[in-house]
């Protein structure tokens, strides 16, 4: 289903960057797929270039999507449920440090260590 421009003073549907992404997208498909029909007809040799191209973009999609991933990591709600998630990891050990004090200052030193190589 195509989308449709968003016009002056409407809400955008889906992000900023939408319509951009998905005009780029068609006229790359479209692009493809006339250059794929050309080698298929006329010229076989093409066919190599066709599928060097669809690997390309699909590294560099592959590479994007990675980024919005990190960045959607550094989201405030991220960063807060990942404080959650450590103090409940702390309560958790805290509660191990009573019963199994040997144990829990080696979980606490290998997630410093895990924590630092995340961070370094």
């Amino acid at each position: 289903m195509p989308s449709t421009p968003t016009a002056p003073g409407e809400q955008p549907s889906g992000y900023p960057g939408r319509d951009q992404l998905d005009d780029a997208n068609r006229r790359f498909r479209r692009a493809l797929a006339r250059l794929a029909r050309e080698g298929r007809r006329h010229d076989s040799e093409l066919l190599a270039e066709v599928a060097r191209i669809a690997a390309e973009a699909a590294d560099i999609l592959d590479r994007l999507a990675k980024d919005a991933t990190e960045v959607e990591g550094k989201s405030a709600r991220h960063r807060a449920a990942l404080a959650r998630e450590q103090q409940a990891l702390t309560r958790t050990l805290r509660k191990l440090s009573r019963s199994n004090p040997a144990l829990a200052a080696r979980l606490a030193r290998t997630a410093a260590e895990q924590d630092g190589a995340a961070h370094g």
